[in-house]
């Protein structure tokens, strides 16, 4: 499986999964652009937070960013789920002789609202 997924940073990971995803459209553009920034800024956060406590010491302020970041991640996530690119987990079922089999294969997720409905319809 390491093979498969490849320790990767997430702008790596992102564009394999965008590369990989043939249902994304030229309309999706702009949502694949600020998951791309959010991809960006999960990378570098650390040296971000760096930069920031280096220059409030020199400066004897205040970071100008928190030491943490709570919130890139989840939007993150929900851009990718809104992209299509977040499958549902397979269920597994297991029949009378004990074996696993696989009840379903892995689908996109159905759209959270019915605007992204009709946006994925077109």
């Amino acid at each position: 499986m390491a093979d498969r997924f490849p320790d990767s940073t997430v702008c790596d990971a992102l564009d394999r999964s965008i590369r990989n995803a043939k249902h994304l459209r030229a309309k999706d553009s702009a949502a694949i652009a600020a998951a791309r920034a959010l991809a960006w800024k999960i990378d570098h956060w650390d040296r971000l937070a760096e930069i920031a406590l280096e220059r409030a010491h020199e400066d004897g302020s205040r970071p100008t960013i928190p030491q943490n970041d709570n919130t890139s991640l989840p939007a993150f996530l929900k851009y990718c789920d809104a992209l299509g690119l977040i499958t549902k987990e397979v269920a597994v079922e297991k029949p009378a002789d004990g074996t696993k089999t696989d009840k379903s294969k892995a689908e996109p997720r159905k759209p959270s609202n019915k605007i992204l409905a009709f946006r994925t319809a077109n």
